[in-house]
Protein backbone atom coordinates (compact mmCIF):
# COMPACT_ATOMS: atom_id res chain seq x y z
CA UNK A 1 0.00 0.00 0.00
CA UNK A 2 1.25 3.45 -0.90
CA UNK A 3 2.25 5.87 1.86
CA UNK A 4 0.52 9.23 1.42
CA UNK A 5 1.12 10.99 4.72
CA UNK A 6 3.99 13.32 3.86
CA UNK A 7 3.38 13.74 0.11
CA UNK A 8 3.16 17.48 -0.77
CA UNK A 9 2.63 17.37 -4.52
CA UNK A 10 0.04 19.64 -6.19
CA UNK A 11 -0.33 17.36 -9.20
CA UNK A 12 -0.22 13.59 -8.90
CA UNK A 13 -0.52 11.28 -11.92
CA UNK A 14 -0.65 7.54 -11.24
CA UNK A 15 -2.56 6.64 -14.41
CA UNK A 16 -2.01 3.56 -16.57
CA UNK A 17 -0.94 1.27 -13.75
CA UNK A 18 -2.53 -1.81 -12.23
CA UNK A 19 -3.71 -0.13 -9.06
CA UNK A 20 -6.54 -1.78 -7.16
CA UNK A 21 -8.71 -0.50 -4.34
CA UNK A 22 -6.67 -2.00 -1.50
CA UNK A 23 -3.44 -0.58 -2.93
CA UNK A 24 -4.72 2.92 -2.26
CA UNK A 25 -7.07 2.61 0.69
CA UNK A 26 -7.20 0.71 3.97
CA UNK A 27 -10.23 1.26 6.16
CA UNK A 28 -8.11 0.80 9.31
CA UNK A 29 -5.88 3.75 8.47
CA UNK A 30 -6.44 7.42 9.24
CA UNK A 31 -5.96 9.66 6.22
CA UNK A 32 -6.85 12.94 7.90
CA UNK A 33 -4.63 15.79 6.66
CA UNK A 34 -3.14 13.69 3.88
CA UNK A 35 -1.72 15.64 0.92
CA UNK A 36 -3.23 18.99 1.92
CA UNK A 37 -2.02 20.88 -1.17
CA UNK A 38 -2.88 18.27 -3.83
CA UNK A 39 -4.84 20.06 -6.58
CA UNK A 40 -5.02 17.53 -9.44
CA UNK A 41 -5.18 13.77 -9.05
CA UNK A 42 -5.13 11.49 -12.13
CA UNK A 43 -5.83 7.84 -11.38
CA UNK A 44 -7.22 6.87 -14.80
CA UNK A 45 -6.62 3.56 -16.58
CA UNK A 46 -6.31 1.45 -13.43
CA UNK A 47 -8.43 -1.31 -11.90
CA UNK A 48 -10.38 0.55 -9.25
CA UNK A 49 -13.87 -0.83 -8.60
CA UNK A 50 -15.33 0.74 -5.43
CA UNK A 51 -16.49 4.32 -5.75
CA UNK A 52 -17.33 4.31 -2.04
CA UNK A 53 -13.79 3.38 -0.98
CA UNK A 54 -12.21 5.83 -3.37
CA UNK A 55 -14.43 8.64 -2.06
CA UNK A 56 -13.43 7.80 1.52
CA UNK A 57 -9.76 7.95 0.49
CA UNK A 58 -9.67 10.98 -1.83
CA UNK A 59 -12.25 12.84 0.22
CA UNK A 60 -9.49 13.66 2.72
CA UNK A 61 -7.47 15.62 0.15
CA UNK A 62 -8.67 19.01 1.29
CA UNK A 63 -7.24 21.02 -1.62
CA UNK A 64 -8.29 18.64 -4.40
CA UNK A 65 -9.97 20.41 -7.34
CA UNK A 66 -9.56 18.16 -10.38
CA UNK A 67 -10.07 14.40 -10.26
CA UNK A 68 -9.71 11.95 -13.15
CA UNK A 69 -10.95 8.41 -12.47
CA UNK A 70 -11.78 7.53 -16.07
CA UNK A 71 -11.26 4.09 -17.62
CA UNK A 72 -11.60 2.13 -14.39
CA UNK A 73 -14.33 -0.23 -13.28
CA UNK A 74 -15.87 2.02 -10.67
CA UNK A 75 -19.32 1.32 -9.29
CA UNK A 76 -21.10 1.68 -5.98
CA UNK A 77 -21.07 -1.42 -3.82
CA UNK A 78 -23.27 -0.36 -0.90
CA UNK A 79 -25.77 2.29 0.16
CA UNK A 80 -23.37 4.28 2.32
CA UNK A 81 -23.11 8.03 1.76
CA UNK A 82 -19.95 9.35 0.14
CA UNK A 83 -18.52 12.41 1.91
CA UNK A 84 -16.36 14.74 -0.13
CA UNK A 85 -14.84 17.34 2.22
CA UNK A 86 -13.29 19.48 -0.51
CA UNK A 87 -14.81 21.50 -3.33
CA UNK A 88 -13.98 19.39 -6.35
CA UNK A 89 -14.75 21.42 -9.45
CA UNK A 90 -13.90 18.96 -12.22
CA UNK A 91 -14.63 15.23 -12.24
CA UNK A 92 -13.66 13.06 -15.19
CA UNK A 93 -15.24 9.61 -14.81
CA UNK A 94 -15.94 8.37 -18.33
CA UNK A 95 -15.65 4.67 -19.25
CA UNK A 96 -16.70 3.16 -15.94
CA UNK A 97 -19.56 0.84 -14.94
CA UNK A 98 -21.73 3.27 -13.03
CA UNK A 99 -25.41 2.83 -12.27
CA UNK A 100 -28.07 5.41 -11.53
CA UNK A 101 -27.49 4.83 -7.81
CA UNK A 102 -23.82 5.77 -8.32
CA UNK A 103 -24.74 9.40 -8.87
CA UNK A 104 -25.48 9.92 -5.19
CA UNK A 105 -21.81 9.11 -4.45
CA UNK A 106 -20.47 11.88 -6.68
CA UNK A 107 -19.42 15.29 -5.37
CA UNK A 108 -22.10 17.96 -5.81
CA UNK A 109 -19.64 20.86 -6.06
CA UNK A 110 -18.47 20.09 -9.59
CA UNK A 111 -18.56 22.60 -12.44
CA UNK A 112 -17.53 19.99 -15.01
CA UNK A 113 -18.74 16.37 -15.00
CA UNK A 114 -17.89 13.74 -17.59
CA UNK A 115 -19.92 10.53 -17.27
CA UNK A 116 -19.63 9.41 -20.89
CA UNK A 117 -19.67 5.68 -21.69
CA UNK A 118 -20.59 4.65 -18.17
CA UNK A 119 -23.46 2.32 -19.14
CA UNK A 120 -26.04 4.57 -17.47
CA UNK A 121 -29.60 3.73 -18.56
CA UNK A 122 -31.33 6.49 -16.60
CA UNK A 123 -30.57 9.63 -14.62
CA UNK A 124 -31.10 10.67 -11.01
CA UNK A 125 -32.60 14.16 -11.23
CA UNK A 126 -32.13 14.70 -7.49
CA UNK A 127 -28.35 14.74 -7.91
CA UNK A 128 -28.53 17.45 -10.57
CA UNK A 129 -30.80 19.55 -8.37
CA UNK A 130 -28.08 19.48 -5.70
CA UNK A 131 -25.22 20.11 -8.14
CA UNK A 132 -26.16 23.77 -8.55
CA UNK A 133 -22.70 24.80 -9.84
CA UNK A 134 -22.69 22.33 -12.74
CA UNK A 135 -21.99 24.06 -16.06
CA UNK A 136 -20.75 21.28 -18.35
CA UNK A 137 -22.20 17.77 -18.42
CA UNK A 138 -21.07 15.00 -20.74
CA UNK A 139 -23.33 11.94 -20.98
CA UNK A 140 -22.37 10.65 -24.43
CA UNK A 141 -22.35 6.95 -25.27
CA UNK A 142 -24.58 5.74 -22.46
CA UNK A 143 -27.86 3.81 -22.67
CA UNK A 144 -30.19 6.51 -21.42
CA UNK A 145 -33.70 5.51 -22.53
CA UNK A 146 -35.51 8.77 -21.84
CA UNK A 147 -34.94 12.35 -20.79
CA UNK A 148 -36.47 12.60 -17.32
CA UNK A 149 -39.25 15.10 -16.78
CA UNK A 150 -38.50 17.80 -14.26
CA UNK A 151 -34.75 17.66 -14.95
CA UNK A 152 -33.50 20.85 -13.29
CA UNK A 153 -30.01 22.25 -13.70
CA UNK A 154 -30.22 26.04 -13.47
CA UNK A 155 -26.60 26.86 -14.40
CA UNK A 156 -25.92 24.15 -16.97
CA UNK A 157 -24.51 25.65 -20.17
CA UNK A 158 -23.19 22.66 -22.14
CA UNK A 159 -24.92 19.28 -22.41
CA UNK A 160 -23.82 16.27 -24.43
CA UNK A 161 -26.36 13.45 -24.89
CA UNK A 162 -25.29 11.95 -28.21
CA UNK A 163 -25.13 8.19 -28.71
CA UNK A 164 -27.80 7.16 -26.21
CA UNK A 165 -31.07 5.22 -26.55
CA UNK A 166 -33.81 7.81 -26.17
CA UNK A 167 -36.07 8.65 -29.10
CA UNK A 168 -38.29 11.40 -27.75
CA UNK A 169 -37.24 14.99 -27.33
CA UNK A 170 -39.42 18.08 -27.07
CA UNK A 171 -39.55 21.69 -25.91
CA UNK A 172 -40.30 20.43 -22.39
CA UNK A 173 -37.15 18.30 -22.19
CA UNK A 174 -34.87 21.18 -21.18
CA UNK A 175 -37.28 23.84 -19.98
CA UNK A 176 -35.72 23.82 -16.48
CA UNK A 177 -32.26 24.58 -17.90
CA UNK A 178 -32.50 28.33 -18.52
CA UNK A 179 -28.74 28.76 -19.07
CA UNK A 180 -28.32 25.97 -21.63
CA UNK A 181 -26.44 27.32 -24.66
CA UNK A 182 -24.90 24.28 -26.36
CA UNK A 183 -26.47 20.88 -26.97
CA UNK A 184 -25.10 17.77 -28.61
CA UNK A 185 -27.78 15.07 -28.96
CA UNK A 186 -27.23 13.25 -32.26
CA UNK A 187 -27.02 9.52 -32.99
CA UNK A 188 -30.13 8.62 -31.03
CA UNK A 189 -33.06 6.50 -32.35
CA UNK A 190 -35.37 9.45 -32.85
CA UNK A 191 -39.11 9.26 -33.25
CA UNK A 192 -39.82 11.69 -36.05
CA UNK A 193 -42.94 13.25 -34.62
CA UNK A 194 -44.33 16.72 -34.17
CA UNK A 195 -42.49 17.07 -30.84
CA UNK A 196 -39.11 16.57 -32.51
CA UNK A 197 -40.06 18.77 -35.48
CA UNK A 198 -41.27 21.59 -33.23
CA UNK A 199 -38.20 21.34 -30.99
CA UNK A 200 -35.77 21.52 -33.91
CA UNK A 201 -37.66 24.33 -35.65
CA UNK A 202 -37.94 26.56 -32.59
CA UNK A 203 -34.42 25.81 -31.36
CA UNK A 204 -32.75 26.51 -34.69
CA UNK A 205 -34.91 29.58 -35.27
CA UNK A 206 -34.46 31.20 -31.88
CA UNK A 207 -30.74 30.32 -31.81
CA UNK A 208 -30.78 30.41 -28.02
CA UNK A 209 -29.38 26.87 -27.97
CA UNK A 210 -26.72 25.82 -30.47
CA UNK A 211 -27.17 22.20 -31.59
CA UNK A 212 -23.60 21.42 -32.62
CA UNK A 213 -24.19 18.13 -34.46
CA UNK A 214 -27.33 19.15 -36.39
CA UNK A 215 -28.33 17.98 -38.94
CA UNK A 216 -25.83 15.27 -39.95
CA UNK A 217 -26.23 13.09 -36.84
CA UNK A 218 -30.03 13.15 -36.60
CA UNK A 219 -31.91 10.32 -38.32
CA UNK A 220 -35.39 8.88 -37.95
CA UNK A 221 -35.82 5.51 -36.32
CA UNK A 222 -39.62 5.61 -36.03
CA UNK A 223 -42.11 5.38 -37.72
CA UNK A 224 -40.95 2.51 -39.88
CA UNK A 225 -41.53 4.20 -43.24
CA UNK A 226 -39.13 6.98 -42.17
CA UNK A 227 -36.37 4.63 -40.97
CA UNK A 228 -32.88 6.10 -41.58
CA UNK A 229 -34.35 9.21 -43.15
CA UNK A 230 -32.61 12.43 -42.17
CA UNK A 231 -34.62 14.24 -39.51
CA UNK A 232 -33.97 17.49 -41.37
CA UNK A 233 -36.06 16.12 -44.25
CA UNK A 234 -39.01 15.35 -41.98
CA UNK A 235 -41.61 18.07 -42.40
CA UNK A 236 -45.14 17.17 -41.24
CA UNK A 237 -46.44 20.68 -41.81
CA UNK A 238 -47.81 23.38 -39.58
CA UNK A 239 -51.38 22.10 -39.46
CA UNK A 240 -50.29 18.68 -38.22
CA UNK A 241 -48.02 20.03 -35.47
CA UNK A 242 -49.55 23.30 -34.33
CA UNK A 243 -51.84 22.12 -31.56
CA UNK A 244 -53.59 25.47 -31.24
CA UNK A 245 -54.28 25.49 -34.97
CA UNK A 246 -55.48 21.86 -34.86
CA UNK A 247 -57.84 22.70 -31.99
CA UNK A 248 -59.09 25.80 -33.82
CA UNK A 249 -59.74 23.84 -37.02
CA UNK A 250 -61.41 21.04 -35.04
CA UNK A 251 -63.67 23.50 -33.24
CA UNK A 252 -64.61 25.28 -36.48
CA UNK A 253 -65.22 21.96 -38.27
CA UNK A 254 -67.27 20.56 -35.39
CA UNK A 255 -69.28 23.77 -35.12
CA UNK A 256 -69.90 23.75 -38.88
CA UNK A 257 -71.05 20.13 -38.79
CA UNK A 258 -73.32 20.80 -35.81
CA UNK A 259 -74.78 23.91 -37.45
CA UNK A 260 -75.21 21.98 -40.71
CA UNK A 261 -76.99 19.13 -38.92
CA UNK A 262 -79.19 21.61 -37.06
CA UNK A 263 -80.02 23.35 -40.34
CA UNK A 264 -80.89 20.01 -41.97
CA UNK A 265 -82.97 19.05 -38.96
CA UNK A 266 -84.81 22.34 -39.24
CA UNK A 267 -85.34 22.03 -43.00
CA UNK A 268 -86.55 18.43 -42.81
CA UNK A 269 -88.45 18.82 -39.53
CA UNK A 270 -86.40 16.13 -37.77
CA UNK A 271 -87.52 17.33 -34.30
CA UNK A 272 -91.15 16.83 -35.30
CA UNK A 273 -90.47 13.30 -36.61
CA UNK A 274 -88.49 12.49 -33.48
CA UNK A 275 -91.32 13.69 -31.29
CA UNK A 276 -93.88 11.70 -33.29
CA UNK A 277 -91.75 8.54 -33.20
CA UNK A 278 -91.36 8.96 -29.46
CA UNK A 279 -95.14 9.18 -29.14
CA UNK A 280 -95.50 5.90 -31.06
CA UNK A 281 -92.94 4.16 -28.87
CA UNK A 282 -94.53 5.48 -25.69
CA UNK A 283 -98.00 4.39 -26.82
CA UNK A 284 -96.67 0.93 -27.75
CA UNK A 285 -95.02 0.69 -24.35
CA UNK A 286 -98.20 1.63 -22.52
CA UNK A 287 -100.16 -0.92 -24.56
CA UNK A 288 -97.60 -3.59 -23.75
CA UNK A 289 -97.61 -2.64 -20.08
CA UNK A 290 -101.39 -2.90 -19.95
CA UNK A 291 -101.26 -6.33 -21.58
CA UNK A 292 -102.99 -5.31 -24.79
CA UNK A 293 -102.41 -7.67 -27.71
CA UNK A 294 -102.90 -6.81 -31.38
CA UNK A 295 -106.01 -8.33 -32.92
CA UNK A 296 -105.92 -10.46 -36.03
CA UNK A 297 -108.94 -8.68 -37.59
CA UNK A 298 -109.98 -5.04 -37.90
CA UNK A 299 -112.75 -3.21 -36.04
CA UNK A 300 -113.21 -0.59 -38.77
CA UNK A 301 -113.16 -0.51 -42.52
CA UNK A 302 -111.55 2.91 -42.45
CA UNK A 303 -110.14 5.53 -40.13
CA UNK A 304 -110.90 9.05 -41.34
CA UNK A 305 -108.23 11.66 -40.67
CA UNK A 306 -109.46 15.20 -41.17
CA UNK A 307 -109.18 18.72 -39.84
CA UNK A 308 -111.78 20.11 -37.47
CA UNK A 309 -112.46 22.80 -40.08
CA UNK A 310 -113.52 20.06 -42.52
CA UNK A 311 -115.77 18.30 -39.99
CA UNK A 312 -119.00 19.54 -41.63
CA UNK A 313 -118.00 18.05 -44.97
CA UNK A 314 -117.10 14.75 -43.30
CA UNK A 315 -120.41 14.60 -41.36
CA UNK A 316 -122.68 15.79 -44.15
CA UNK A 317 -121.03 14.19 -47.16
CA UNK A 318 -118.49 11.46 -46.39
CA UNK A 319 -120.06 9.61 -43.45
CA UNK A 320 -123.61 9.38 -44.89
CA UNK A 321 -122.43 7.87 -48.15
CA UNK A 322 -120.19 5.29 -46.47
CA UNK A 323 -122.35 4.27 -43.53
CA UNK A 324 -125.58 4.13 -45.58
CA UNK A 325 -124.21 1.49 -47.94
CA UNK A 326 -125.68 -2.01 -47.89
CA UNK A 327 -123.89 -3.51 -46.04
CA UNK A 328 -122.53 -0.34 -44.42
CA UNK A 329 -118.90 0.63 -44.01
CA UNK A 330 -117.84 0.89 -40.39
CA UNK A 331 -115.65 3.97 -40.16
CA UNK A 332 -113.87 5.65 -37.26
CA UNK A 333 -113.79 9.38 -36.61
CA UNK A 334 -112.11 10.94 -33.62
CA UNK A 335 -115.02 13.02 -32.31
CA UNK A 336 -117.30 10.01 -32.11
CA UNK A 337 -115.24 6.85 -31.69
CA UNK A 338 -112.28 7.80 -29.51
CA UNK A 339 -112.36 6.32 -26.00
CA UNK A 340 -112.97 9.05 -23.39
CA UNK A 341 -110.25 9.47 -20.76
CA UNK A 342 -107.58 7.81 -22.88
CA UNK A 343 -104.44 9.48 -24.17
CA UNK A 344 -105.11 11.16 -27.52
CA UNK A 345 -101.97 9.62 -29.02
CA UNK A 346 -103.03 6.18 -27.77
CA UNK A 347 -106.50 6.69 -29.29
CA UNK A 348 -105.02 7.69 -32.64
CA UNK A 349 -102.54 4.81 -32.85
CA UNK A 350 -104.99 2.18 -31.58
CA UNK A 351 -107.80 3.16 -33.95
CA UNK A 352 -105.49 3.47 -36.96
CA UNK A 353 -104.14 -0.01 -36.27
CA UNK A 354 -107.70 -1.34 -35.87
CA UNK A 355 -108.75 0.06 -39.25
CA UNK A 356 -108.33 -1.68 -42.59
CA UNK A 357 -107.79 1.58 -44.46
CA UNK A 358 -106.96 5.18 -43.58
CA UNK A 359 -108.79 7.94 -45.44
CA UNK A 360 -106.92 11.25 -45.36
CA UNK A 361 -109.10 14.27 -46.15
CA UNK A 362 -106.40 16.56 -47.43
CA UNK A 363 -106.89 20.32 -47.33
CA UNK A 364 -104.96 23.40 -46.30
CA UNK A 365 -106.60 23.15 -42.88
CA UNK A 366 -105.27 19.59 -42.62
CA UNK A 367 -101.74 20.77 -43.43
CA UNK A 368 -101.93 23.44 -40.72
CA UNK A 369 -103.20 21.05 -38.02
CA UNK A 370 -100.67 19.49 -35.61
CA UNK A 371 -102.90 16.52 -34.72
CA UNK A 372 -103.58 15.84 -38.40
CA UNK A 373 -99.82 15.74 -38.91
CA UNK A 374 -99.58 13.06 -36.21
CA UNK A 375 -102.41 11.01 -37.72
CA UNK A 376 -100.83 11.11 -41.18
CA UNK A 377 -97.41 10.20 -39.80
CA UNK A 378 -98.79 7.25 -37.83
CA UNK A 379 -100.68 6.08 -40.90
CA UNK A 380 -97.48 6.27 -42.93
CA UNK A 381 -95.58 4.37 -40.25
CA UNK A 382 -98.18 1.62 -40.36
CA UNK A 383 -97.92 1.54 -44.13
CA UNK A 384 -94.16 0.93 -44.14
CA UNK A 385 -93.49 -2.06 -46.39
CA UNK A 386 -96.96 -1.85 -47.95
CA UNK A 387 -96.23 0.95 -50.47
CA UNK A 388 -98.94 3.08 -48.79
CA UNK A 389 -101.69 0.83 -50.22
CA UNK A 390 -103.74 1.25 -47.03
CA UNK A 391 -103.66 5.05 -47.18
CA UNK A 392 -106.34 6.69 -49.35
CA UNK A 393 -105.80 10.34 -50.20
CA UNK A 394 -108.90 12.46 -50.69
CA UNK A 395 -107.90 15.93 -51.85
CA UNK A 396 -110.79 18.13 -50.75
CA UNK A 397 -109.30 21.30 -52.19
CA UNK A 398 -106.42 21.91 -54.63
CA UNK A 399 -102.98 21.86 -52.95
CA UNK A 400 -99.61 22.56 -54.55
CA UNK A 401 -97.25 19.75 -53.40
CA UNK A 402 -94.28 22.13 -53.60
CA UNK A 403 -95.90 24.39 -51.00
CA UNK A 404 -96.09 21.63 -48.38
CA UNK A 405 -93.71 21.86 -45.37
CA UNK A 406 -90.60 19.68 -45.41
CA UNK A 407 -92.06 17.29 -42.82
CA UNK A 408 -94.56 16.23 -45.49
CA UNK A 409 -91.84 14.73 -47.69
CA UNK A 410 -93.63 11.36 -47.77
CA UNK A 411 -96.92 13.06 -48.57
CA UNK A 412 -95.23 14.90 -51.44
CA UNK A 413 -93.98 11.57 -52.72
CA UNK A 414 -97.45 10.06 -52.43
CA UNK A 415 -99.03 12.96 -54.32
CA UNK A 416 -96.47 12.63 -57.11
CA UNK A 417 -96.42 8.83 -57.40
CA UNK A 418 -99.79 7.61 -56.07
CA UNK A 419 -103.21 8.10 -57.62
CA UNK A 420 -105.41 10.14 -55.30
CA UNK A 421 -109.11 11.06 -55.28
CA UNK A 422 -109.96 14.70 -55.83
CA UNK A 423 -113.28 16.05 -54.57
CA UNK A 424 -115.06 17.65 -57.56
CA UNK A 425 -116.77 20.99 -57.03
CA UNK A 426 -119.38 20.29 -59.76
CA UNK A 427 -122.26 18.19 -58.35
CA UNK A 428 -122.62 16.21 -61.56
CA UNK A 429 -119.13 14.75 -61.10
CA UNK A 430 -119.51 13.83 -57.44
CA UNK A 431 -121.34 10.56 -58.07
CA UNK A 432 -118.31 9.20 -59.89
CA UNK A 433 -116.13 10.30 -56.94
CA UNK A 434 -118.18 8.19 -54.49
CA UNK A 435 -117.99 5.20 -56.80
CA UNK A 436 -114.22 5.56 -56.98
CA UNK A 437 -113.90 5.84 -53.19
CA UNK A 438 -115.99 2.71 -52.55
CA UNK A 439 -114.01 0.87 -55.18
CA UNK A 440 -110.76 1.74 -53.43
CA UNK A 441 -112.22 0.79 -50.03
CA UNK A 442 -113.40 -2.56 -51.36
CA UNK A 443 -116.59 -4.36 -50.54
CA UNK A 444 -117.72 -3.83 -46.92
CA UNK A 445 -117.52 -6.86 -44.68
CA UNK A 446 -118.68 -7.41 -41.12
CA UNK A 447 -115.86 -6.32 -38.75
CA UNK A 448 -114.87 -8.42 -35.74
CA UNK A 449 -116.23 -6.15 -33.00
CA UNK A 450 -118.05 -3.19 -34.48
CA UNK A 451 -117.82 -0.40 -31.95
CA UNK A 452 -120.33 1.90 -33.67
CA UNK A 453 -123.54 1.29 -35.56
CA UNK A 454 -124.62 3.90 -38.09
CA UNK A 455 -127.21 6.24 -36.65
CA UNK A 456 -126.32 5.60 -33.01
CA UNK A 457 -124.79 9.06 -32.54
CA UNK A 458 -127.55 11.69 -32.24
CA UNK A 459 -125.28 14.41 -33.63
CA UNK A 460 -124.68 12.49 -36.82
CA UNK A 461 -127.87 10.37 -37.14
CA UNK A 462 -129.66 12.92 -39.29
CA UNK A 463 -127.40 12.18 -42.24
CA UNK A 464 -126.18 8.67 -41.54
CA UNK A 465 -129.32 6.71 -42.51
CA UNK A 466 -129.40 7.47 -46.23
CA UNK A 467 -129.49 4.66 -48.74
CA UNK A 468 -127.13 4.47 -51.72
CA UNK A 469 -129.87 6.00 -53.89
CA UNK A 470 -130.44 8.86 -51.45
CA UNK A 471 -126.64 9.45 -51.27
CA UNK A 472 -126.52 9.68 -55.05
CA UNK A 473 -129.53 12.01 -55.10
CA UNK A 474 -128.03 14.30 -52.44
CA UNK A 475 -124.94 14.57 -54.55
CA UNK A 476 -126.77 15.45 -57.78
CA UNK A 477 -129.36 17.61 -56.03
Amino acid sequence: MLGWKWVVWKVLNVSRNQLRDHYLFNRRCDYTGTMPVLHTFDVSFNQLTSLNDFASFAGEFEGLQILDVSNNQLQTVDDSVCNWKQNISKLIAHHNALEVSSLRCLPTTVHFLDLSFCKLDQLDVHYFQQAVNLRELLLSGNKIKFIPSGWKSPNLQYLSLDGNSFGLISMNSFKYMPSLATLRAGNNPYHCTCDLYTFIQKTTTNRRVNITDWPENYKCYYPEHLLNKMAAEFSPGRIACDMKLVILISVITTASVVIGIMAMCYCFDVPWYTKATFQIIRAKYRAHKEGLKPEQRYDYHAFISYSHSDADWVRNQLLPCLESSRPPYHVCIHERDFTPGKWIIDNIIENIENSLKVIVVLSQNFVDSEWCNYELYFAQQRAIGKTFSDVILVVKEPINPNSLPSKYCKLKKMLSTKTYLEWPQQPKHQGFFWAQLKSVLGKPSVPQTPQHQPGSDPDISSTANMSDTECSESIHY
